[in-house]
């Protein structure tokens, strides 16, 4: 299935879910928001939120810093 990860095109297995998606790139799902196809999905909905070919998934990181 090909999905378009913050701007890049990406294959993955069917029906992975959104939260399978983020541990499988390597993403800390404590500092993400997560949106799929311009919705944001809530942290308690990522695991049960399966994907389909051509969504589009924005993940957007919170690093700390000073």
């Amino acid at each position: 299935m090909k999905l378009l990860v913050n701007g890049e095109n990406k294959e993955f297995s069917d029906g992975i879910s959104l939260e399978e998606l983020i541990r499988q790139l390597g993403v800390r799902k404590e500092t993400v928001v997560a949106e799929v196809n311009r919705r944001i999905v809530q942290g308690d909905q990522r695991a049960g939120w399966k994907l389909s070919d051509g969504d589009q998934v924005e993940l957007i990181q919170f690093v700390g810093g000073g």
